[in-house]
């Protein structure tokens, strides 16, 4: 066991009972991290916890300001912000606004680990990447960019597509797929979101088809409804969109485009084949039909799998961003189209908005320019897949998650299991998680299928005691689960 100690000496004499002014509790309380496998917040949450059990901590009592704390421990002020929240979590201590951090009133009877098969609010059901694997990062360029930039860098009026300067980042960053892109065919927008919105707008009229998987994005169904475009769910397996059904729909219904996501495809986490890749290309290109490409995944998986842009950059237009690979609160995307779509879709996008995302544009740029996307890139790889493992180990059979690229959300086959049951019977254990119907497109059948995020914790043995339940109640027969429900 890897022990952290401070290089303070205790005072003698009584411990103080709240801290006031500059009473040095840092110095009587004299902690120590104990870095046995842990991560370095929840070891500075288990000093906290420690202290309280030894009485250096009592009821009441106030606590240093973070970054005291962070300077004591030698870590990040990030990492002690963790550690607030997890013992604020297990009940050890809460904030006033405007005050700051108390030991909980009374936390005798506090249940630090919760008992086997207890989970307590565990939302599975948004698909993020935890933003604990890179905070560290972000702070970092943050602070660097607020030191190199005056606030007019940030606050100023930005046009529609972007600056030349960040479009070089965004050809920098799609060069990380593989792809040569020039910065005069890319535009930056709010997030992936508004990408696949106005290359729609742009490529359709009301009463137009567009074809899709049949299980996706749901936002993708709030578009079609807001274009009053009709979305037709094409099938989807484990080696992603059924490219062989295409020509019978193309000709029937004549679509306007096609919406493809070929990486780590949502909710499914199918990776599009090599041979599908070059079948749809095939299909649309023949038919003359554009394809949006949504790539949102893709740097996941780096240069293993290239881009539908690359094999046909006349006619398909990808849409990325850096929400579902570095952080969900960073809204910043990039479309590459040809010169010959590229004018619509930027008339799209007016009828949007008059302005580019200047300030997130600009974290953006200095992150991908000074390294650190492929920093934040690499870390969440690594992570997403430990966690996979970790779900896969826990679910076994039931998990029907491709493990071809690194993915934060999993895919669960429910089996005889009705999908109203178990998502019923989770959320009263306090867990959330998303049905396949939330996916559907159209009408049709619903597979007995699940979708769990695995990165809405900070850590990856939090997700031990939900997944647990989650394999329980799959485990359990079909009557157990309808008469458990109340």
């Amino acid at each position: 066991m890897q022990s952290k100690k401070s290089s303070r000496k205790s005072a003698t004499g009584p411990r103080p009972t709240s801290v006031d002014g500059d009473t040095p509790l840092m110095k009587e309380w004299a902690p120590e991290l104990q870095l046995d496998g842990t991560t370095k917040y929840a070891a500075v949450a288990a000093a906290l916890e420690k202290g309280i059990q030894d009485g250096h901590l009592k009821p009441g009592m106030r606590l240093p300001p973070q970054r005291d704390i962070a300077d004591y421990f030698n870590v990040t002020i990030a990492t002690v912000t963790k550690a607030i929240g997890l013992a604020t979590r297990r009940g050890l201590v809460h904030a006033r606004a405007g005050s700051g951090t108390f030991i909980a009133q009374d936390t005798r009877d506090t249940e630090v680990v919760p008992a086997p098969g207890a989970v307590f609010g565990h939302d599975l059901s948004l698909n993020a990447p935890p933003l604990s694997v890179v905070s560290d990062i972000l702070q970092e360029n943050l602070k660097e960019l607020w030191t190199d930039h005056s606030a007019s860098q940030f606050f100023d009026y930005e046009p529609i597509p972007g600056g030349r300067v960040h479009r070089l980042a965004a050809s920098r960053w799609l060069a990380l797929r593989g792809l040569n892109a020039q910065p005069d065919n890319i535009l930056v927008t709010h997030g992936a979101h508004e990408g696949l919105l106005a290359c729609l707008a742009a490529l359709t009229k009301p009463g137009d088809v567009v074809l899709c998987e049949r299980l996706n994005y749901t936002g993708l169904r709030r578009i079609g409804h807001l274009l009053r475009i009709r979305l037709v769910g094409v099938e989807v397996d484990h080696d992603g969109l059924l490219a062989d059904a295409l020509p019978a729909l193309v000709a029937q219904l004549q679509p306007k485009a096609i919406v493809c996501t070929p990486i780590t495809q949502n909710p499914t986490t199918a990776t599009l084949s090599d041979s599908r890749r070059s079948a749809l290309v095939s299909v649309a290109r023949n038919a003359g039909i554009p394809i949006i490409e949504d790539d949102i995944y893709g740097h996941f998986a780096g240069h293993r799998h290239s881009p539908l842009a690359a094999i046909w950059p006349e006619g398909v237009i990808l849409v990325t961003s850096l929400s579902k690979v570095i952080a969900s609160g960073l809204r910043v995307g990039y479309v590459l189209a040809a010169p010959s779509l590229l004018p619509r879709i930027i008339d799209a996008m007016f009828m949007l908005g008059w302005t580019a995302p200047l300030a997130q544009m600009t974290f953006a740029t200095k992150l991908i320019e000074s390294g650190r996307a492929e920093q934040c890139i690499a870390m969440h790889r690594e992570e997403a897949g430990q966690r996979m493992r970790l779900a896969q180990s826990i679910l076994g059979a039931n998990l029907r998650t491709s493990f071809d690229v690194p993915a934060y959300h999993a895919w669960i086959d429910t089996a005889q299991t009705r999908l109203e049951d178990i998502t019923s019977e989770l959320y009263r254990q306090g867990i959330q998680i998303s049905p396949a119907s939330h996916f559907l497109i159209g009408d049709g059948s619903v597979p007995p299928a699940i979708r769990v995020s695995l990165g809405r914790v900070v850590d990856a043995s939090a997700l031990e005691a939900p997944l647990g339940l989650i394999a329980h109640r799959l485990s359990v027969s079909r009557g157990a689960a309808l008469g458990s429900i109340a």
